[in-house]
């Protein structure tokens, strides 16, 4: 009879982490794919609001944040380029692979693929970029939240 109630008892606590786990994965889920709509709106403040208040943020440019308010200074600026806004999704930002390596932390990594974008500068068109991200989301209080975040470029030859 012990090694019955033993039995249902692993069991039930097995079910409740895959549940909890799921329930996480599609709250992580939620949050890329929230911020991948802020970008495609150029909605600087939504973008930032997915973030800590202590987030480290880093473009393949090697352009660094330490924080979410200048992040959004940043993509307010970077939004209002028109070279910038030109850009059009081949494939809209999609996560590739999630892992939990504790219960309150997530590493996220996705991918994008654009075209379109004109330098600034000169005004000829950039190369499509094909990006890479890695998020760092963290559970808090209000939720999962992104912490770390850099984006890559793979490189394009002309």
């Amino acid at each position: 009879m012990r090694s019955i109630t033993a039995a249902l008892a692993i069991l039930v606590l097995l079910l409740c982490c895959s549940t909890a786990q799921a329930s996480d994965e599609d709250a992580v889920r939620a949050v890329f794919n929230g911020e991948a709509a802020a970008w495609a709106r150029f909605d600087a403040k939504a973008v930032a609001s997915f973030y800590t208040p202590d987030a480290t943020w880093q473009n393949p440019f090697g352009v660094r944040f330490h924080n979410s308010a200048d992040l959004e200074k940043f993509l307010t600026r970077l939004f209002q380029r028109p070279g910038y806004r030109a850009q059009k999704e081949v494939h809209p930002p999609k996560i590739t692979d999630i892992h939990f390596p504790s219960p309150t932390v997530a590493v996220v990594w996705g991918e994008e693929k654009i075209e379109g974008q004109i330098d600034d500068q000169s005004g000829k068109p950039m190369l499509p970029r094909h990006s890479h991200y890695l998020e760092v989301m963290v559970k808090r209080d209000i939720g999962w939240k992104v912490s770390e975040c850099i984006i890559m470029d793979e490189l394009q030859l002309p």
